[in-house]
């Protein structure tokens, strides 16, 4: 038998430096039954059977090269596939931090940097309360006392009849521009939103017994603030609906609250219709904001739970803006259906879709109230 050869000098770590899986890195059952790991910074790594069995050999140090030689050894007729997939796999656990050795330091060229885009998260956290689920578990406990059906029955009522009023409201024309007072109110109501959306994540998450890690504020971007709850733990619970719920309480909440803005719109005049004018279109637009599927958004995070995909928004990115700069694709992208990347490429044209429309919509707006102001 051959001894593996490995030739190129980035993997020459392969063969010298002995590798092992990190004391703090958690190997669980996940979401939809998968097995993953988790890092001890909380991100989800889906593993592949084949993947199981060489961590599992991973629990005692060894080098990449006398890995892929006791593969051999066992699995002689794998030979070209374990020559050619272990070297990536292991390189992907150390990109990962999920090895005893630390990471490479990233290349600067400029493919490799534009490639990278699709994994970063745009969103700089700052946490504010570090333990979430002593606020929503009591109350996640009250919830579950009301009966299944009457739950069920106001997760779809309540947002049905806040679509029905919506287009009547909007087609009421505002009479008065708002005022400086009128601004400044819809934004403290708005905040008020902000943290009974939020709110509602943490309960529904506490109510599928998931923990939410932290919550606090962020910057999208590093300008554009937000408030978080982070409900990355929701990849644990095995449930397809129970994840769809975690991601979407916050978006019917947001909808009900219009709702309630298109009620009044409907039944007010004066300096009241002027304000709730104003909240209910501050109001839609962070609810179509929020459902922006090009990022970490509820409605992404909603759309992946039901099709019961993991991590495929930074899939369907790194496919893309590998095949957009010709770049050889990641070890995990190369075995999957043309189904699958069909997928990814309608995901990603949608998603810039979706993302072009509420910009204009955005703009147009705000053009509209400037014209009023003036």
């Amino acid at each position: 038998m051959h001894s593996p050869a490995i030739s190129d000098e980035r993997d020459g770590w392969l063969r010298t430096e002995p590798l092992q899986l990190r004391s703090d890195v958690e190997f669980i059952t996940g979401a939809g039954g998968r097995p993953m790991l988790v890092s001890p910074h909380g991100k989800f790594l889906t593993i592949s059977p084949s993947g199981v069995t060489i961590i599992r050999r991973l629990d005692r140090p060894t080098t990449g090269q006398a890995l892929i030689t006791t593969l051999l050894a066992e699995h002689p007729e794998q030979e070209t596939s374990i020559r050619t997939v272990l070297p990536v796999f292991l390189t992907d656990l150390r990109r990962a931090s999920l090895l005893t050795i630390d990471p490479e330091p990233p290349s600067r060229s400029w493919t490799d940097t534009f490639t990278r885009w699709g994994k970063l998260d745009p969103v700089k956290r700052f946490p504010l309360i570090r333990d979430p689920n002593r606020f929503s578990s009591p109350v996640s406990r009250l919830v579950a006392r009301v009966p299944v059906p009457l739950l069920y029955a106001a997760l779809v009522l309540l947002p049905l009849t806040s679509i029905a009023l919506l287009g009547p409201a909007l087609r009421v024309p505002p009479v008065d521009p708002p005022t400086a007072a009128v601004f400044a109110g819809v934004i403290a109501v708005m905040l008020c939103e902000i943290f009974l959306h939020e709110s509602a994540h943490a309960i529904a998450m506490a109510f599928n017994r998931v923990r939410a890690k932290d919550a606090g504020v962020g910057l999208l971007f590093r300008f554009i603030p937000l408030a978080y709850v982070d409900r990355t733990d929701s990849y644990r619970h095995q449930g397809r609906f129970g994840r769809v719920l975690i991601s979407l309480v916050g978006p019917l909440v947001d909808l009900v609250l219009a709702g309630v803005s298109a009620a009044v719109i409907l039944n007010s005049s004066g300096a009241v219709a002027t304000f709730f004018h104003l909240l209910l279109l501050m109001q839609i637009l962070s609810l179509l904001a929020n459902l922006n599927p090009l990022f970490p958004s509820d409605g992404y995070h909603a759309i992946e739970a039901a099709v019961g995909s993991i991590n495929m928004r930074s899939r369907a990115l790194t496919y893309a803006l590998h095949k957009v700069s010709r770049r050889a694709l990641p070890l995990y992208l190369r075995s999957v259906s043309r189904r699958v990347r069909v997928g990814y490429v309608v995901y990603v044209a949608l998603s810039v879709g979706y993302t072009l429309l509420v910009a204009a919509i955005l703009v147009a707006n705000i053009l509209t109230l400037a014209s009023r102001l003036v």
